[in-house]
């Protein structure tokens, strides 16, 4: 089994960190395409996610195909455990997932609460493909001007994202990764307008 070494899942998070910081931002996780041992059908990036961010303090959902297994797997490695998808502190939607999961992910998955607002729930979301095509205009906090972006994802998850962060500082933050090891990150803060 892969364990990542410490000193590169920092530079991982570092990425993570920038993603969140900067909305629309792409960055590339690609020291570690190809780079697990395992056969779980995730990508790479998503397989270091769960390393980087599942511990004993934190609990999980996984979305996908062989969910279960896999599920048990990432307990293992990490200490942290399944729970519910409403209850889940992270949530992976693996690419192999039913069509129409991630909009109920959105749905279904905690916002926080006003005096806690960080108890949401973070959503890893494996997609297609993400490029920085004018599809997307985003603005908001950490976006000089705007950014724009595109993400090739079957289901329509804009107005899903959108009505569970109304109620600013409440909501959620997505975190997309793509087979490329593309790396693109929406906090609840940022403002997606369509252009097409």
């Amino acid at each position: 089994m892969t364990i990542y070494d410490p000193h590169a899942v920092q530079k991982a998070y570092r990425k993570l960190i920038d993603s969140l910081s900067k909305p629309g931002t792409i960055n590339i996780l690609d020291e570690f395409r190809d780079s697990k041992d395992i056969k779980i059908p995730c990508n790479d990036s998503t397989y270091l996610f769960m390393q980087m961010l599942l511990d004993t303090e934190v609990t999980f959902h996984i979305l996908g195909q062989n969910s279960e297994t896999i599920s048990k797997y990432v307990s293992q490695i990490t200490y942290a455990k399944s729970a519910p998808l409403h209850e889940a502190d992270f949530i992976f939607l693996l690419q192999n997932r039913e069509a129409g999961q991630l909009v109920n992910a959105i749905e279904q998955c905690k916002s926080g609460e006003l005096i806690n607002p960080h108890q949401s729930a973070t959503l890893i979301v494996e997609v297609e493909k993400i490029s920085k095509e004018e599809k997307y205009q985003l603005k908001g906090p950490g976006i000089e001007t705007v950014q724009f972006m595109n993400i090739y994802e079957k289901d329509n998850w804009i107005e899903a994202r959108a009505q569970k962060n109304i109620n600013y500082p409440i909501g959620i933050d997505i975190y997309f990764l793509d087979p490329e090891a593309r790396l693109l990150a929406l906090p609840r803060t940022t403002i997606i307008d369509g252009l097409t």
